[in-house]
């Protein structure tokens, strides 16, 4: 079974029912899931920031309700911390540079995932265009934005 890699838009699509909820999801089934732990913070903070932006409009227990559900996703995850060899995979791609700080991490940990798995053929689901475009770059094979 191929690994795949995903950052937190695809996740946060999926609990957030964002117009591209089904497509998320879609991505999300019969993989086999990898990420770096920033993805277990990102979609924390973009789930408590959502509540916070809504708390008005939404129920009491959504916040709870939703992080029970992301707790679920989150452990159908293998993780790789940031180490010294993603800061050296940051250090050798002057093309990371691109990206927003997180997503070059997310980027060169995904890169550590392809090294560690023999270069073998690697998914890599983002919905965040510039990220999109570097695994592109770096011959990932990519869903379509």
């Amino acid at each position: 079974m191929i690994l795949s890699y995903f950052d937190s838009s695809v996740l946060l699509a999926i609990l957030l029912d964002e117009e591209r909820q089904e497509e998320a999801y879609s991505f999300w089934q019969n993989t086999i899931r990898v990420s770096s732990i920033l993805l277990k913070i990102e979609t924390t903070i973009g789930l408590r920031r959502t509540y916070d932006n809504n708390k008005f409009k939404l129920e009491d227990d959504w916040l709870k309700k939703k992080a029970k559900i992301l707790d679920e996703y989150l452990n159908e995850v293998n993780y790789k911390v940031v180490n010294n060899q993603i800061e050296r995979e940051i250090h050798s791609r002057k093309e990371l540079a691109r990206c927003r700080t997180l997503d070059a991490i997310h980027m060169a940990t995904a890169l550590q995932f392809r090294a560690i798995n023999n270069n073998e053929e690697i998914n890599l689901y983002t919905f965040d265009k510039t990220m999109y475009s570097l695994a592109e770059y770096y011959k990932f094979q990519t869903n379509k934005l």
